[in-house]
């Protein structure tokens, strides 16, 4: 997961968990944060080749799918 992608100095962060939701989606979990539901183009599940590059966002994306659960 990637941290704040909206400033200059977001990093990759390990320490998530992710599943298939039954709403579709990602649910996402880590012990800092509360849990969501995210589309699967922000879940990377294997560690990029370069980490300061970021996902590739599709065109008017959704960023948070809801409910989250």
């Amino acid at each position: 997961m990637r941290g704040n992608p909206l400033k200059d100095e977001s990093y990759w962060m390990a320490g998530w968990t992710g599943s298939a939701s039954e709403k579709g989606g990602v649910r996402i979990e880590h012990f800092d944060y509360v849990a969501s539901r995210v589309p699967e183009w922000r879940v990377s599940w294997s560690e990029p080749e370069d980490l300061k590059k970021g996902p590739d966002i599709p065109t008017n994306a959704s960023w948070k799918l809801f409910p989250t659960d």
